[in-house]
């Protein structure tokens, strides 16, 4: 029998609570291993936004590659869950195929839907960021602004550009409302 090396991709916009799902789940389901691009860019950085120049997105996506490949590579079964920004269709069927190469055998999407209202709550809860209207009360704290109608734009523009991810290539879809329940992956 194939020893299952399974990847789950989690797939949403700023605030749909990929991270915090993600979370719970590895917490639940502790054979689950996760590998997460923004704790990499946190750990080397101290926060995820970061000057455009540091070099952060791309040192992550190379520390992410190796932990990948050494995980899919070296271990005969494996259960990952991946936090990573997957913006549209070509970065996710590069990723997948990236991911086939190194021996996943299944991969599946977890294609957040969450809810605008609850992203446009969640957006501004987020550490490091603030609305450009609080630039002149907020500067040198160290935060990025984002224009107050950001999360609805995220929201709108992300769902577009995952419209045909159905057809992306993943193994399985399974859309995701982090305000309900658990899904089971085991």
């Amino acid at each position: 029998m194939k020893k299952e090396k399974i990847v789950f991709l989690l797939i949403g916009q700023r605030g749909s609570g990929k991270s915090h799902y993600g979370r719970r789940l590895v917490e639940a389901c502790p054979e689950i291993k996760a590998i997460s691009r923004d704790e990499i860019i946190i750990r080397r950085f101290g926060s995820i936004h970061n000057d455009p120049y540091t070099g952060a997105v791309y040192y992550a996506y190379e520390i992410m590659d190796r932990l990948l490949r050494r995980k899919l590579t070296t271990q005969t079964e494996v259960k990952l869950l991946l936090d990573c920004w997957t913006g549209d269709s070509r970065e996710r069927k590069s990723l997948l195929k990236k991911l086939r190469q190194y021996g996943a055998n299944h991969v599946v999407a977890l294609y957040f839907i969450t809810p605008l209202e609850v992203v446009e709550t969640w957006f501004w809860q987020k550490s490091g960021i603030a609305k450009i209207g609080e630039i002149r009360n907020r500067q040198g704290e160290g935060l990025s602004f984002f224009p107050e109608d950001a999360p609805r734009h995220d929201h709108e523009l992300f769902h577009r550009l995952a419209s045909k991810i159905d057809s992306d290539g993943f193994d399985k879809v399974i859309r995701i409302d982090p305000l309900k329940r658990l899904i089971e992956l085991t």
